[in-house]
């Protein structure tokens, strides 16, 4: 659970800081025998600040939730 914790405190920061998580999509454009044609699109996928902050939030709970337990 600690772990978990951690994991989702630092991705809900993440996605804070930088408004998303980021990434590429390569797509074939045209292919004619062993020639590719390729085109790789930068792309983002919005996350709201409340969800951050909720995945904040609940991580910060099960990160100091099982360190009582463990104890």
């Amino acid at each position: 659970m600690r772990v978990a914790g951690i994991i989702l405190v630092l991705v809900g920061l993440a996605c804070l800081i930088y408004g998303g998580i980021a990434y590429n999509k390569t797509d074939n454009v045209a292919q004619i025998g062993d020639l590719k044609m390729q085109v790789t699109e930068k792309k983002q996928f919005a996350v709201p600040p409340i969800v951050s902050g909720i995945a904040v939030l609940a991580g910060a709970a099960m990160w100091f939730g099982s360190r009582k337990r463990s104890s």
